[in-house]
């Protein structure tokens, strides 16, 4: 998008400010660092021109005008989690839709009303009162926007699907400033894209409305293995898999520390049910013991409460792989080696398998925006890096492309909530529904008023 007229003057942003229910922060102004933060310290450096903080829709559609007459590019913020800083920029208004947060659950039609910047702890908490709960992350400042968006992979997804299999409406505003509520009957296509097309792309969605599932009690368990099993590790799980009730769900780590040392474990979730019990049918599955092993039970909301509990800012270096079908023993070979390597310099690294069959590889293809379900498996490559400078982030990077290079052979895509910076094929992030994506940009914002990080 080109700037079509004059930079805003003070008395411009003195006008939209005085019309807002929320606030308008800029540069020098009290609020202005905290709105303009992100989860990563990463992007500490981004100073957006504006930030408006929409109290509600009507502060969302007063900044779209807003940007629309000064020819301001947007992004939208919700948690703020973006792994590229997709949720600010140096060139535009980002409007941040983190005060639009509330939960509200009708028990006649099992649905939650979600606001659009509500972080899944607060989510979690609201639903929990009424003993329900939404398939979504453990990361409890995540926003549930971004994570909707684009698909939403966590520990009740073998049981009930992704997060955005759960999405029966949304109220979103869209390029032309108009308020809309989409769903499966009322402008179908935009409420494809909506779930699991990207975040940020095709509106800002100020609120969800999604089933909901009976959260009761969830056991945990944490098995470790030594390295020399690791490629036994990789297989059993996979078998496991194939055959886990649904309400198993789980993620297999592969791991150097700083210091170089290697490890093996595989972390599970068992939604009212018996941990201990499918521990042992992985354990069979593998057919080797492990070194340790560590179980819990607890209410599910208490469970993502405590895993949110205490979070701080950090820098990660992310990125992923969508493997279809099996990993054959020499891709699992070769994902070990790229750990190993890293292990090699004394340098941290994780490579995590996470489960995708069961109600995910349910839905049809073409339900929603995401493009992989009937996956067998992702693959999240991951480094926690102690410091964000651009050194660090440089490496982390470049081995998360050594292995990207490593299981080419077996890898089909990526998942668009791990994006990675640089030039992007798109292809890599939406699979076969790119042209229709394409198609539907063209018709809700022809002149690119949302800024995205890359483009269709």
């Amino acid at each position: 998008m080109g700037r079509p007229g004059p930079e805003p003057t003070a008395a411009d942003w003195q006008a939209l400010a005085d019309g807002l229910e929320g606030s308008l922060e800029l540069p020098g102004g009290a609020g202005y660092d905290e709105a303009r933060r992100l989860f990563s310290p990463r992007f500490d450096t981004v100073l957006p021109p504006a930030v408006l903080r929409c109290a509600g829709p009507a502060d969302v559609v007063a900044g779209v005008g807003f940007a629309v007459r000064m020819g301001l590019p947007i992004v939208p913020r919700g948690g703020g989690h973006s792994y590229v800083g997709a949720s600010t920029t140096a060139a535009g208004m980002v409007l941040d839709t983190r005060a639009m947060k509330g939960v509200e659950y009708d028990a006649a039609t099992g649905t939650a009303t979600i606001g659009g910047g509500a972080p899944l702890i607060d989510v979690y908490t609201g639903l929990g009162v009424h003993g329900v709960s939404v398939p979504a992350g453990t990361c409890g400042s995540v926003g549930i926007s971004g994570l909707t968006c684009g698909g939403g992979i966590g520990a009740a997804a073998s049981a009930y699907g992704l997060t955005c299999d759960n999405v029966v409406a949304a109220d979103v505003v869209t390029a032309d400033g108009n308020s809309r509520t989409v769903d499966a009957e009322r402008e179908p296509e935009l409420f494809w894209a909506l779930c699991g097309g990207g975040g940020g792309r095709f509106g800002v969605v100020t609120s969800w409305r999604m089933r909901t599932h009976p959260a009761g009690t969830t056991g945990t368990y944490l098995l470790t293995f030594a390295w020399a099993d690791a490629a036994a590790v990789a297989a059993g799980w996979q078998a496991r898999n194939a055959a886990a009730p649904d309400n198993c769900w789980s993620a297999c780590q592969f791991v150097s520390d700083a210091t170089g040392t290697l490890s093996v474990r595989i972390g599970g979730y068992v939604l009212d049910g018996d941990a201990p019990a499918e521990a042992a049918e992985l354990v069979r599955a593998i057919g080797r013991e492990p070194a340790t092993t560590a179980f819990e039970s607890k209410p599910h909301v208490r469970l993502l409460q405590d895993r949110a509990a205490g979070a701080a800012r950090g820098t990660h270096v992310i990125g992923s792989e969508i493997f279809t079908g099996t990993v054959p023993p020499a891709g699992v070979d070769a994902l070990i080696a790229v750990v190993q390597a890293r292990a090699a310099s004394r340098r941290p690294g994780l490579a995590k398998l996470k489960r995708m069959t069961g109600a995910p590889a349910r839905v049809a293809a073409d339900a929603n925006a995401f493009p992989w379900h009937g996956a067998s498996c992702m693959l999240q490559w991951l480094v926690d890096l102690p410091a964000a400078s651009p050194a660090s982030v440089a490496d982390g990077y470049t081995w998360i492309d050594s292995g990207h290079r490593a299981v080419a052979s077996w890898s089909s895509g990526r998942y668009v909530n791990y994006l990675e910076p640089g030039p992007a094929d798109p292809a890599r992030y939406h699979g076969p529904h790119v042209e229709r994506l394409r198609r539907l940009q063209a018709v809700v914002d022809p002149n690119g008023l949302f800024r995205t990080p890359y483009t269709l």
